[in-house]
């Protein structure tokens, strides 16, 4: 009897899995999350001692901010419409991982935060609610869904697959070295960087590293998809936010172009990507 069981709930290869109506739920919930953070810390940074969790200075440090939820909005607004579980699976331990680096940073300077204020309560909220959450509903459509990387309909050539896997866990591995030794990046940083920044800016890094790697495990076009969108946006909203308080960016720090030119080059990969439907090559 169990055998049957097993077999009924885990798709053979070629198969799909719909979206359990929590799971879309709380997308719903992360929308309104995130609106919440571009309408203040993105259209007015400047103004983050009143409308964000924490008085975030200087005020590019909070744009750049920003631009990072900026970016990751349309990921979240997407899975609304989007049908099968393989098409949304890229973006959820990542962003669960995203939350609870972010909840530590919380965690470690508290004594930084407007506790007690609305907009406090929003952000713990934000990053408090989704590790658990998408843990849970990653296992419940896990279990009736065929293994990671064994429905591959349009393979991503082998040369992308390769680029985002090493500068995914690249990304994800170099933010968290700052994050726990943040001296790292405020020695370098473009404009001044605090502990809270750092480890800040780096939850982010880790996140959308983590999620480049996931795209390379899952190989297929159809399944990484979803990621690709907030990879191109990301380098055009950071650089919009560095333009609108430019006089406060040192532009000829090399920190600040590495980072640039590897989020472009991503974005330019995952533009090919679009163009070519993501499957002119072979894996290999």
């Amino acid at each position: 009897m169990s055998s049957v069981t097993s077999t009924a709930s885990t798709p053979a290869a070629g198969q799909t899995t719909p979206i359990w109506w929590p799971l879309r739920a709380w997308m719903a919930v992360e929308v309104l999350f995130g609106l919440a953070a571009i309408l203040t810390i993105f259209l007015s940074p400047q103004d983050s001692v009143t409308n964000f969790a924490w008085p975030v200075k200087p005020d590019v440090m909070a744009a750049t901010l920003g631009a990072f939820y900026l970016a990751s909005a349309i990921i979240f607004i997407l899975p609304l419409f989007a049908r099968f579980w393989q098409s949304v699976r890229v973006m959820i331990i990542p962003t669960a991982v995203f939350s609870l680096v972010m909840l530590l940073a919380t965690f470690i300077h508290w004594d930084k935060f407007s506790v007690g204020t609305t907009p406090f309560y929003i952000w713990f909220a934000s990053y408090l609610l989704p590790p658990p959450i998408f843990a849970a509903l990653f296992w419940w459509h896990q279990r009736r869904s065929a293994p990671i990387a064994s429905q591959v309909r349009q393979p991503l050539p082998g040369g992308v697959r390769r680029f985002l896997q090493f500068n995914g866990l690249g990304t994800a591995a170099l933010a968290t070295l700052i994050f726990i030794v943040p001296p790292f990046l405020i020695q370098v940083g473009p404009w001044s960087i605090t502990p809270l920044t750092a480890r800040t800016l780096c939850g982010w890094l880790i996140g959308i590293g983590l999620m480049q790697a996931w795209m390379a495990w899952e190989q297929d076009w159809g399944q990484v998809k979803l990621g690709t969108t907030m990879l191109m946006i990301l380098p055009f909203a950071l650089f919009f936010q560095l333009v609108r308080f430019g006089a406060e960016v040192q532009w000829g720090n090399p920190a600040l172009w590495v980072l640039l030119i590897d989020l472009s080059l991503t974005a330019l990969i995952c533009f090919y990507l679009w163009l070519t439907g993501g499957s002119r090559a072979q894996p290999g």
